[in-house]
């Protein structure tokens, strides 16, 4: 018995052995035009972090980034497409702070979170190009310091491009990586500001625009403004304003209002807003409690105009540093 026993176990361990390999990567995608795995980190830049924000509030975001990721080499007779993977190496910002991504509406905040990218499935012998555009932000997850300085990692690897496979970890693979460094620059305050619009309804009404009038090249302006107030500390600070929309755009500086009509934003100093960017709002010193600045925002032809209603919105968002 002893005999038939040592000789069924010996069969149950070859059968694993012959069936349990390492995971097979079938996939090689670097950065198109340059050939780079390791992408330069990119510098968040100037960044402060109030300690009254509100949990599960994003204190800061980035401005759209955009990569374009050549892959092939796929290995074997296997069919593969792109992904990429937030956080491959499950990095942490540190109490009370989290890193996540946007891209096309999906928040992703999961370490190793997988991402299918669509693009067409390719073979041995095969390539594809796809573009990606998204934005990072870092939420306040709980409590922070209220003054000092960031003292974790100053960079933070936020891409993998991959096959669907997983992770490449092995030394030298080609699967560029998107990283951003400069976090230890980031300091902690002891309060933030409130926004206030106005008017306070946060609405703009245009009544009725005369289709006669466009035409003639008329252009319809309306004024707003935006206050920020310092919540009560002595810290100095510094902000920058982002007009966050959804809508189509028509280039980087106009709302297509779909209508023959283009809104525009202007600042105090008859600047155009570029939307989706952050530009400088003000300067809060020591002594200061608020700033307003002015704005207009303005509908003017662009096409043949078409009658009926029409509208358009934008999320205000700051960032301090």
């Amino acid at each position: 018995m002893i005999h038939k026993f040592i000789q069924k176990y010996g069969f149950y361990i070859l059968f694993l052995f012959v069936f349990i390999s390492p995971k097979t990567f079938a996939l090689d995608c670097v950065e198109k035009g340059t050939g780079v795995v390791e992408k330069p980190a990119v510098p968040v830049g100037q960044l402060a972090i109030p300690a009254d924000t509100t949990a599960g509030s994003i204190i800061w975001q980035s401005d759209p980034l955009t990569v374009t990721v050549y892959c092939d080499n796929v290995l074997g007779n296997a069919v593969d497409v792109v992904h990429m993977y937030f956080n491959p190496k499950s990095q942490k910002l540190g109490t009370g702070l989290l890193l996540g991504a946007n891209y096309q509406g999906q928040q992703l905040e999961q370490n190793e979170q997988r991402v299918n990218l669509g693009t067409p499935p390719i073979r041995r012998g095969e390539n594809v190009t796809v573009t990606v555009t998204f934005t990072l932000y870092i939420k306040v997850t709980g409590i922070v310091p209220p003054s000092g300085n960031y003292t974790g990692d100053n960079q933070f690897t936020v891409f993998q491009f991959d096959g669907s496979g997983g992770i490449n970890h092995t030394n030298g693979a080609k699967n560029l990586k998107y990283s951003i460094t400069g976090l230890r620059g980031i300091r902690f305050l002891k309060c933030g500001a409130d926004i206030k619009v106005y008017p306070e309804s946060q609405q703009i009404d245009y009544g009725q625009l005369m289709i006669t009038e466009l035409n003639q090249g008329k252009e319809f302006k309306k004024d707003f403004q935006i206050q920020a107030v310092k919540r009560g500390c002595l810290d100095n600070f510094s902000m920058n304003i982002n007009f966050e929309t959804t809508d189509p755009l028509n280039g980087e500086y106009a709302i297509d209002l779909k209508n023959g009509t283009n809104l525009i934003l202007s600042d105090d100093k008859a600047e155009k807003i570029k939307f989706n960017y952050f530009q400088f709002f003000g300067t809060l010193p020591l002594g200061s409690t608020s700033i307003t600045r002015d704005y207009s925002a303005t509908v003017k032809k662009v096409g043949a105009v078409k009658t009926g209603p029409f509208s358009a919105s934008t999320i205000v968002r700051i960032n301090y540093y």
